[in-house]
C-alpha cells in the first residue's frame, strides 16, 4: 500500500488544479481516472476572472491566453427568428482582479493538457490514468482508496491522510459520503452538440459571441470556442432526445451556418440538473467539482465553482496537514463554499427559465426587461455584472469588517528592483497583511513563522504604481487589510495586533 499526503478521484480540471496547487506546496499527491487523456471535446468555456486568477497562480494563463483563450465580452439574445431582443457587450467592466472582467472564453482540452504537463514533469503528483477507483474508505487513521488497472485488470490500494472526490455528477466520493440531495427547481433535457468547423473562411465569417435563443421549452445556446470550435445546445423533450440523430444535427445547425465542412465531435442527450448534496464531507473524504454541485450552464460557473472549489480546499488542507490547525478546519470549506454556490446556482436556474418561458406573463415580463435593456445597455451590463460570480462569503473563517468575505482586489504594484506585476505574484500563496502606510507594527512570530505568512507595505516592500490600492483602503478607510491564500478578505482595520488575535481566534476556533 503505496501512502500519499492526499489522494484525489478524478482528474479533470478541478482535480487537476487542485493536485497543482497542492504540488507548489511540497505535498505528495496521488491522482486517479478511469479514462487515460483528456476528453477531446470542450466541456465547459468560460473561465471567469477569479478562476484566471488561481490560474495564474500556477502559472498557466499566459499559457493559455492567445491561441486557446481570448475574452469573452459579447452576448446576444434573441427571439425565434434570431431577430437581437438585447445585447451585452461586457469589454467596457472595470478590472478588479487583474484579468478581464467578464472571463476568457477557452479551449478546455487545452487547459486540462497544461495542467497535467505540469504536474507530470515535477516531482510531488503521481498520476495513476487508466485506474478505476473502485472504493473509498475515510473513517480511520488513514484514508484509504482502491483502484483497478483498466489494462491489467489488477487491482491497488492506496492510503492517504484525505481524499478529495473530483469524479464528476456520477461520484463515487458523494455516494460515499451520503446526505441529501438539495434540489434547486431546474431538470430539462437537451442536446449538446460539440462542432469543429473545417472552413477557415466559415470560421472566421462567424461573430464572435454567445446567443440565446428565447424559446418556449426549445431554447438554443450557440457559442463560437475557441480553435474552430463551436457548441450547441437546444432544448428538448425526452422524446425527441430519444430518438435524435446527426441528420436532424444538421437540420437545426443549418438554420445559423452551412453545414458541408463540420465535424461533430459530440452530439449527446444531456439531463441539465441543479442540485448540491448538504453533506460535503465524511471523515477524510471530501467532494469538490461536479461532485459536489451541479447547475445548469446558463451563467458560466459550472467549473468556475470547482475551481474556486479547489482554491479554497487547497489553502485549508495545507494548514491541516502542516499541524498548524485541527482537521475540524475543513468544515469551514463547505461553511463558505455551499451558499455561495447556492446563489450561483439559483442566478443559472433563473436564466435557463428565462429564455425558456412559456406563459404570457412570464414571456411578457422578460421581453420588457430585454426591451429596457436594448435601449439602455450600459445598465443592462450593470445589472448583470451585478448578478455575477462576485458574491461574498458570509460564513466561515472570516473577520467581522464589513470587507470581510469579499475578493480582494489585484493592481499591478512595483517591486523594489523596478518590476511590474500583479499583486499577487508578490505576496504568494500564503495569509499576507498589506498595510498602506507605516504603522507601529506588532506582529508576532506567529504570524510569519508559524502560519509562515508576510507582511508587506505599500512604499516599503513595493509601490503602488496604479493608485488602485491607496485608493481600496481610503475608500474603506482603513489602513491593513489581512488577506487569505485563496484572496478572500479575512479582516481589515486599523491595528495589526487586533487583525492577528482574531485570525489565530478564529483558526482555534475550529479546535
Amino acid at each position: 500500500m503505496k501512502h500519499y499526503d492526499l489522494l484525489i478521484v478524478g482528474c479533470g480540471p478541478v482535480g487537476a488544479t487542485l493536485a497543482n496547487l497542492l504540488r507548489q506546496k511540497g505535498y505528495a499527491v496521488a491522482i486517479f481516472d478511469r479514462e487515460t487523456d483528456v476528453f477531446h471535446a470542450p466541456r465547459a468555456m468560460q473561465i471567469d476572472a477569479e478562476s484566471c486568477r488561481i490560474f495564474q497562480q500556477l502559472s498557466v494563463i499566459d499559457r493559455l491566453v492567445g491561441k486557446d483563450a481570448r475574452p469573452s465580452d459579447r452576448h446576444v439574445f434573441v427571439d425565434e427568428n434570431r431577430k437581437a431582443l438585447m445585447e451585452l457587450r461586457m469589454h467596457d467592466l472595470e478590472e478588479t482582479l487583474g484579468h478581464p472582467a467578464p472571463g476568457l472564453r477557452f479551449h478546455q482540452p487545452a487547459l486540462e493538457h497544461l495542467l497535467r504537463e505540469d504536474f507530470r514533469n515535477d516531482r510531488g503528483v503521481d498520476a495513476y490514468l487508466g485506474y478505476e477507483v473502485l472504493d473509498v474508505e475515510g473513517e480511520g487513521d488513514v484514508a484509504t482508496l482502491k483502484a483497478r488497472n483498466t489494462e491489467s485488470n489488477e487491482v491497488f490500494e492506496f492510503s492517504s491522510r484525505y481524499i478529495v472526490g473530483a469524479d464528476g455528477g456520477g461520484s463515487l466520493c458523494r455516494k460515499y459520503i451520503g446526505g441529501t440531495r438539495v434540489d434547486f427547481n431546474y431538470s430539462r433535457r437537451w442536446i449538446v452538440m460539440d462542432v469543429h468547423v473545417h472552413d477557415d473562411d466559415l470560421w472566421n465569417g462567424l461573430i464572435d459571441r454567445s446567443e440565446f435563443m428565447c424559446r418556449a421549452d426549445a431554447a438554443v445556446v450557440f457559442v463560437k470556442g475557441c480553435n474552430n470550435h463551436v457548441r450547441f445546445d437546444f432544448e428538448v423533450t425526452d422524446e425527441v432526445a430519444e430518438t435524435f440523430t446527426e441528420q436532424d444535427a444538421r437540420d437545426l445547425i443549418s438554420n445559423y451556418f452551412d453545414t458541408s465542412s463540420i465535424e461533430f465531435q459530440r452530439i449527446a442527450p444531456y439531463h441539465f440538473y441543479a442540485g448540491m448534496p448538504d453533506k460535503w464531507r465524511r471523515g477524510r473524504v471530501l467532494i469538490a467539482g461536479d461532485a459536489a454541485h451541479l447547475t445548469s450552464p446558463f451563467s458560466g460557473q459550472g467549473l468556475n465553482m470547482g475551481i474556486r472549489d479547489a482554491a479554497n480546499l487547497a489553502f485549508k488542507l495545507d494548514l491541516v496537514l502542516r499541524g498548524t490547525v485541527s482537521s475540524k478546519f475543513l468544515d469551514s470549506y463547505q461553511e463558505e463554499r455551499w451558499n455561495h454556490c447556492a446563489g450561483l446556482i439559483t442566478g443559472a436556474t433563473e436564466r435557463g427559465l428565462m429564455i425558456s418561458r412559456k406563459n404570457f406573463l412570464g414571456k411578457l415580463k422578460r421581453n420588457l426587461s430585454f426591451f429596457i435593456g436594448h435601449h439602455m445597455p450600459k445598465m443592462a451590463v450593470a445589472m448583470t455584472a451585478k448578478m455575477s460570480n462576485q458574491h461574498a462569503y458570509k460564513d466561515g473563517l472570516l473577520g467581522e469588517h464589513a470587507l470581510a468575505g469579499n475578493q480582494m482586489i489585484q493592481p499591478h504594484v512595483e517591486t523594489p528592483d523596478g518590476n511590474q506585476i500583479l499583486l499577487d505574484d508578490l505576496t504568494g500563496s500564503h495569509f499576507v497583511l498589506l498595510q498602506s502606510s507605516p504603522v507601529n507594527s506588532t506582529h508576532s512570530d506567529w504570524f510569519e513563522k508559524e502560519l509562515g505568512s508576510s507582511v508587506l507595505m505599500m512604499g516599503r516592500d513595493f509601490k503602488d504604481v496604479t493608485g488602485k490600492l491607496a485608493a481600496f483602503f481610503e475608500k474603506h478607510d482603513v489602513t491593513q487589510i489581512l488577506v487569505r491564500p485563496d484572496r478572500y478578505i479575512f479582516h481589515a482595520g486599523g491595528d495589526d495586533a487586533d487583525l492577528l488575535a482574531d485570525l489565530k481566534a478564529g483558526l482555534s476556533a475550529y479546535d
